[in-house]
């Protein structure tokens, strides 16, 4: 093909440079040869994501996701992602292993529908690519109390949190609803740190204490509490009580008076974790978890014609999760040393809330070893599909705040992405991911296109899809192809700003990968997808042994510079 022809020229043409030249002879953007080579040869991602929930209505019938595959043909997009394992674990394709979706929030499924082969078939017919997503260790629905994980505790994760118990200058104390940011139920008294995004309201029968520095700031009837709520500081926090909670604010919290917290910690499963509010995460280092996560990915791309597998919550479901007697165990096997305190050696919960955690001795270690643990699944996953179907791409949707991403313990970067960080053992680049896969996505999920924007309009230009894109790029570092993800939910009522949101994707990473096909036909904005990419073209993670190819040269690359 001519495309792989070039690209492969302009890639040996920089290796054989690269002996003798500065590397700013080369030419080369700050992002590297994938990015020189993906612009100069045309090639470009252009990845639909299709939620299996939110859309399962819409694509339930043939005639409707072949509306959607004309639409996508028309608009030029190269690459559906269908969602067919949605985080309640229930699958939208044929399963001798997964349980099946019946019906989705009074929307029935019907029952002898495939819609993976639907999608496959309608996508083929108009010269689009399929790639399956996974949402591989969610397994329920909190919400809606359904899920595979309901049916094994024993599989779920556990997680670390405190119960807080507030104590009141004169001595007095009162326990407070377990978990931060929960409405306190009848005489209860909740907390509320700075996370929450919105002021908190109030009740007639509630009170709020406004606490900074550990001493109360405000003390407020509820029935005082204008319409605009009161702000979570910064440097502080809320108790929020109610009935004979609020009493107790009111009789015990007074301006200038000191505030105690206490805290106890626990560790339950996550079924019963208030700070995991949607998704009921397994603990990904139970084999038989890992074992039944590889079985659906072998059985997909055993039975179906797949382009693609994508992994979606290939994570941990927070830094609480997983504290369970057998991650104990397998991480004191694996650093080779008995815990003296559990989880107080990895790390503590601060009373106040807005003090963060206080890292114990192998907080670092720990995560490592958790990142180490994501990639294993992913080598095995990896050489399933390879084996099974070597034609189909591999691909992981990811968050791209890379510097803290270590929380769900994932390295989605390159194994030679040494940042630096103070989080970072000597040895935990060795955890990056990238190099098993054929691209990322990452959710470069800001309302704001460009760094020069953001400078005119005064805001943090690293808050911005042209950073973020940067950021990871910098981060997978040439080991795969790199498509910035934009939330389209950001810009509704501004379609101006999604054009340059889609400019900057497209021009600061390999491609763009668009979430969600809910939102873009609520705001029907395929005719901005039209005019945008205004001729067909494939996305590189589709030319065969492009990026051996390019790894290759890469690695030719820095042999060269280091010689200098």
């Amino acid at each position: 093909m001519r495309s792989l022809a070039i690209s492969l020229a302009c890639a040996l043409a920089c290796v054989a440079l690269a002996p003798r030249s500065q590397a700013q002879s080369l030419n080369l953007p700050p992002n590297g040869l994938l990015q020189l080579v993906a612009k100069s040869t045309g090639l470009e991602g252009r990845v639909l994501w299709m939620d299996g929930s939110a859309n399962l209505e819409r694509l339930s019938t043939q005639a409707g996701v072949a509306s959607i595959m004309e639409k996508c043909r028309r608009a030029r997009i190269n690459t559906v992602v269908v969602d067919v394992k949605p985080l309640s674990g229930l699958v939208m394709f044929r399963s001798s292993v997964a349980p099946r979706v019946k019906e989705w929030r009074g929307v029935t499924y019907p029952e002898n529908y495939d819609l993976l082969k639907t999608v496959i078939d309608e996508a083929h017919a108009r010269g689009i690519k399929v790639h399956a997503a996974l949402n591989v260790f969610s397994e329920g629905h909190k919400h809606f109390k359904l899920g595979p994980a309901y049916q094994r505790p024993q599989w779920q994760s556990v997680i670390y949190d405190v119960e807080r118990t507030v104590i009141a200058e004169d001595g007095d104390r009162r326990p407070i609803t377990f978990g931060l940011n929960q409405n306190p139920g009848p005489g209860e008294i909740a907390i509320f740190d700075d996370s929450t995004s919105q002021p908190r309201q109030s009740a007639p029968n509630e009170a709020i204490a406004v606490v900074v520095g550990g001493q109360c700031v405000t003390v407020v009837d509820g029935p005082v509490v204008g319409s605009e709520g009161v702000a979570v500081p910064s440097d502080g926090y809320l108790l929020v009580g109610r009935d004979a909670g609020a009493q107790w604010l009111l009789s015990h919290m007074a301006i200038g008076t000191d505030v105690r917290l206490e805290a106890k910690d626990r560790l339950v499963p996550i079924a019963d974790a208030p700070s995991e509010a949607v998704a009921m995460f397994l603990n990904p280092g139970n084999p038989d978890v890992r074992a039944y996560e590889l079985s659906i990915v072998s059985e997909l791309a055993t039975n179906y014609e797949l382009d693609g597998v994508t992994f979606d919550r290939m994570r941990y479901p927070s830094l609480g999760g997983d504290f369970s007697e057998l991650s104990r165990q397998q991480f004191e096997a694996w650093l080779g040393k008995k815990l003296e305190r559990f989880p107080g050696d990895i790390y503590q919960i601060d009373p106040r809330p807005d003090q963060g955690i206080i890292r114990g001795k192998y907080f670092k270690e720990w995560l490592e070893w958790r990142a180490k643990n994501i990639k294993d699944w992913l080598r095995d996953a990896s050489a399933i599909v390879r084996i099974r179907r070597p034609s189909a791409r591999l691909g992981v949707y990811v968050g791209s705040w890379y510097p803290t991403y270590f929380g769900v313990g994932v390295n989605w970067g390159g194994e030679d992405y040494a940042a630096g960080y103070d989080w970072m053992t000597p040895s935990y680049p060795a955890t990056g991911y990238a190099p098993l896969l054929d691209y990322l996505t990452t959710g470069c999920y800001y309302k704001v296109a460009t760094r020069e924007e953001a400078r005119q309009l005064g805001l943090d230009e690293n808050a911005t899809v042209e950073a973020a894109a940067n950021q990871s790029l910098k981060a997978v570092n040439n080991a795969a192809f790199v498509y910035a993800g934009l939330y389209l939910l950001d810009y509704k009522d501004r379609p101006d700003d999604f054009r340059k949101a889609l400019q900057a994707a497209l021009a600061n990473s390999q491609g763009v990968m668009l979430f969600d096909l809910t939102y873009l036909e609520q705001f029907d904005w395929w005719s901005i997808l039209e005019a945008t990419f205004t001729q067909p073209l494939r996305a590189p993670h589709d030319i065969t042994d492009l990026l051996p190819a390019l790894r290759k040269a890469q690695r030719a690359l820095n042999s060269a510079a280091a010689t200098r």
